[in-house]
């Protein structure tokens, strides 16, 4: 359950991001920003003032906008954001489901991972203005257009968010090592939390187990295990444990209650409840747009590390990292990954 409320009021939000909010509805642009600068929020405020401007010319009338987002997860994760300020949910869509309708605003999230196609549909289905809201370091999609080049190429202007609300600033420090952002500790507002935690263990059942023990102690109760795969994919026996599945396996195994996204197909059920305190699993894929207080990240050991994974999973471990607002583990049994390599070891507690 979120013990941080993501979705702030009006009169918290800082210059940028008032700038942003203050541009006329029927006005096209791209906005981009960091994990945590509040992309999702000024998204869903702007689809509120369209809906509160329709009523206000006729009360029985329909708001003409659709919101789309990537993921089932990041809909279900804003939910209570979209009922708590009377947006209909029929209208905030993950893109699978969109049915194309010409509507007069389109608001994309994460509009990074959409390709130059799938732009130019959304761009054709508006009649008046299309708001996207992207960050290229979050891209983790092949064939997604950067936020850059996706306003170059619709001539439209481009605004960007300075501040980082969610991350304190020890994991934004680790989050620079994994990507191009070098100042995204700069623009955090949390002063340092408590560090985040390393550690090895003999074996990858010791890492469950220390996971399971911490958030029993330290009752925590806003927490995300986050790992690459859903499913075993790759068939290296050393590998086989990263993945959603084996996580439940082995809760189910000693009766740890949790909850997993485990279906790489979006259309269908959902199996996480954000209002529950059970304890989040699921990919880096899966964790898009999401927050949380604690976040796990198991084994960040790749013994057989190659440059497929180096390719596919570099964006993705570092939007993993970037989910947490207050508490982030790194756990490895073998050989510590890659990825944290550059990582001074003094980040770490």
């Amino acid at each position: 359950m979120p013990k941080e409320k993501w979705l702030i009021d009006p009169a918290e939000l800082d210059e940028f991001q008032r700038d942003i909010l203050g541009l006329g509805l029927n006005d096209s642009y791209a906005v981009k920003g960091c994990a945590g600068s509040g992309k999702t929020i000024l998204a869903l405020y702007k689809a509120n003032d369209i809906r509160i401007e329709t009523i206000a010319e006729d009360e029985n009338a329909i708001p003409s906008f659709t919101m789309i987002v990537y993921t089932k997860a990041l809909r279900e994760f804003i939910r209570s954001g979209i009922i708590e300020l009377g947006i209909s949910i029929k209208q905030v869509i993950h893109w699978e489901k969109w049915d194309g309708d010409m509507v007069d605003h389109i608001i994309v999230d994460e509009a990074q991972d959409f390709t130059k196609g799938r732009i130019d549909v959304f761009n054709d289905s508006k009649l008046k203005s299309l708001m996207l809201y992207g960050d290229t370091q979050q891209k983790l999609y092949p064939g997604g257009m950067s936020i850059e080049d996706t306003a170059l190429y619709l001539d439209i202007p481009q605004k960007e968010l300075l501040k980082n609300y969610r991350l304190p600033k020890s994991i934004a420090s680790i989050a620079s090592y994994l990507g191009d952002d070098k100042q995204l500790e700069d623009k955090c507002v949390k002063t340092v939390i408590e560090k985040p935690r390393l550690k090895k263990f003999e074996s990858w059942q010791k890492e469950l187990d220390f996971i399971i023990n911490e958030i029993k102690t330290r009752n925590l109760t806003d927490v995300a295990i986050l790992v690459p795969f859903n499913i075993v994919k790759r068939a290296k026996s050393n590998n086989e444990h990263r993945n959603v599945e084996t996580i439940k396996q082995y809760f189910d195994s000693v009766g740890f209650r949790h909850e997993v996204k485990m279906s790489e197909d979006e259309s269908s059920a959902f199996e996480l409840d954000f209002d529950s305190e059970n304890p989040k699993v699921m990919t880096f894929h899966s964790s898009k747009g999401l927050q949380f207080e604690t976040v796990f990240i198991p084994f960040c050991d790749y013994p057989n590390h190659d440059e497929w994974f180096d390719r596919n999973f570099g964006n993705p471990f570092y939007v993993a990292v970037t989910r947490t607002y207050k508490n982030l583990y790194f756990t490895h049994s073998e050989r510590l990954s890659l990825f944290l390599k550059n990582v001074p070891s003094n980040k770490f507690d």
